[in-house]
């Protein structure tokens, strides 16, 4: 009997609480590109190593599923090479379930206005020159 009562009182305070939670989408600008900055440009940007360039939300987004993939089967960041440059590029659990959760919700690019400052030189070349046509 006390149990069913507590169990009611407590369902009765936290299910409004609850109710008012909000889960914002996570968005290529605030939430993966501190990520991708952190720990994927030292090679996902032109002139180095990796194929293909992360800079932007346009180069992002094709790759949405093929960065899913690398996560998921341990692929990326490559283990055996995440200090060559002096950087640790080991996702955290939750740099991964965000990563996750930006490919799940559609790789959506949100307000440019959210992006971290560019972590490299030709990050912040190509912000500052980029096209008017790319601007949206």
């Amino acid at each position: 009997m006390k149990r069913t009562m507590l169990a009611c009182a407590v369902a009765a305070i936290a299910g409004p609480l609850l109710a008012t939670v909000e889960i914002t989408p996570v968005t290529y600008y605030r939430d993966v590109l501190p990520i991708l900055q952190q720990h994927c440009l030292s090679c996902h940007r032109p002139g180095e190593i990796a194929p293909m360039s992360f800079t932007s939300y346009r180069q992002t987004k094709p790759w949405a599923e093929a960065i899913r993939h690398v996560i998921v089967a341990a692929k990326m960041p490559p283990w055996s090479g995440a200090l060559r440059d002096g950087r640790d590029h080991t996702l955290s659990l939750r740099e991964m379930d965000t990563l996750l959760r930006w490919v799940d919700e559609g790789a959506l690019e949100g307000d440019p206005k959210d992006a971290p400052p560019p972590a490299f030189a030709e990050e912040a070349r190509l912000v500052r020159y980029r096209p008017r046509a790319e601007v949206r």
